[in-house]
């Protein structure tokens, strides 16, 4: 197979999304020796291939990227005789899939009968539907128009969780399961996770809360703020540390943050790079994901990675992928997180080693790429 990739996210996402495609990348060029890959950006991306069966097209264009993505991108995947493009940021290519070639030679001899380039999807939550005022109003736009679209034309579609997979179902009742494959996030290989967590243990942990992700509404941090000025009133200091991008419809919670009576306890650190997020993770007694919704959450995985607890919503995808590996609260009671956090503060709380180990082994990066391998098959078949 000759797979297409979109890689235009890699150019300034440097969360959630930036680095689910990044991992798989590196996953994909480990895994697989066989197929070759062809990455496709608008200018040129921080992301080198080193499998030799790999290369970067650069498409220049002066169109905002999800025209690019629309207009010209589907020209240069028939020029490059791309079998099946992944789109891993929620949408495709909706027109201008046809192959315009007729597949010949050994590395296109089972998919000659196809007409349409073959397409796979990765979904990572339904925000846009379910808490659109959340969203800026650019990306809003984008994914109304071209969301819905992009499902309804693709070959296979990945949702990143179980979870994400049954707000899929459930908005489009009439999709085909069979067309649905799971592929999730995950954390490093389980031998290095292992040797992570035993590195961890050899220096105390500082008494602070570390929050990942981005400054957007649905990170739900007012609420996180007003449990700590709970707890401050009842004699309890809990120091928090704040990293990644500065999101978007944040101002209020940066006004609420600057006026608090524990303002002085919090550190904005903003974007760090993944040694420096690693370091924070190993260092925090905890890591806090205070967040309403999500489709996966991968910061959960990364700070159990590094055996560091992990206090979150209950009721959400985090808590059905953490189990009894997790400690949770309602987000939207700053009196209960503040219970949670008060509980965790005064024990000696740590996560079962047993149930951590399984959890890790089940979500690796390795695990994710053979999956999508599989999908890439799946959809130039059928």
């Amino acid at each position: 197979m000759r797979i297409g990739i979109d890689i235009k996210c890699l150019r300034t996402n440097n969360s959630g999304i930036g680095r689910y495609t990044r991992s798989l990348l590196d996953a994909l060029q480990e895994v697989d020796l066989i197929n070759e890959y062809v990455l496709f950006s608008p200018s040129p991306v921080d992301y080198k291939p080193t499998n030799p069966k790999w290369r970067s097209v650069v498409v220049p264009t002066k169109l905002p990227g999800i025209l690019w993505q629309q207009l010209a991108l589907p020209l240069a995947l028939k020029d490059e005789h791309i079998d099946v493009i992944w789109g891993p940021e929620q949408t495709i290519p909706v027109i201008g899939l046809s192959k315009g070639y007729k597949a010949t030679g050994k590395d296109h001899k089972e998919i000659s009968s196809s007409t349409e380039i073959a397409s796979v999807l990765t979904i990572h939550d339904f925000v846009y539907r379910r808490f659109p005022k959340t969203m800026r109003k650019s990306v809003l736009w984008i994914t109304r128009i071209f969301g819905g679209k992009s499902i309804k034309k693709a070959t296979v579609i990945v949702p990143v969780s179980d979870f994400t997979k049954g707000e899929l179902l459930r908005f489009y009742p009439n999709l085909n399961e069979n067309k649905v494959d799971v592929v999730s996030c995950a954390v490093n290989k389980p031998t290095e996770v292992e040797r992570v967590a035993t590195n961890s243990g050899n220096e105390p942990r500082k008494r602070q809360l570390l929050f990942v992700g981005s400054l957007e509404p649905r990170k739900n941090l007012p609420t996180l703020i007003h449990a700590l000025e709970i707890l401050q009133k009842r004699g309890i200091t809990v120091p928090l540390v704040l990293t990644g991008p500065k999101g978007w419809k944040n101002k209020t919670f940066k006004d609420l943050m600057e006026s608090s009576s524990v303002a002085e306890n919090i550190c904005h650190k903003g974007y760090v790079s993944d040694q420096e997020l690693r370091q924070l993770y190993q260092e925090s007694a905890a890591v806090i994901f205070p967040s309403v919704y999500e489709g996966f959450g991968l910061p959960i995985l990364e700070a159990l990675s590094c055996g560091t607890p992990v206090l979150t919503s209950k009721k959400t995808v985090m808590e059905s992928i953490l189990g009894d590996c997790g400690l949770y609260f309602d987000a939207n009671s700053a009196e209960d997180m503040a219970r949670v956090i008060e509980e965790f503060w005064n024990s000696s709380y740590e996560v079962p080693e047993s149930s951590r180990r399984t959890l890790l082994a089940r979500y690796t990066w390795e695990n994710s790429a053979r999956k999508l391998i599989d999908v890439f098959q799946k959809a130039c078949h059928g």
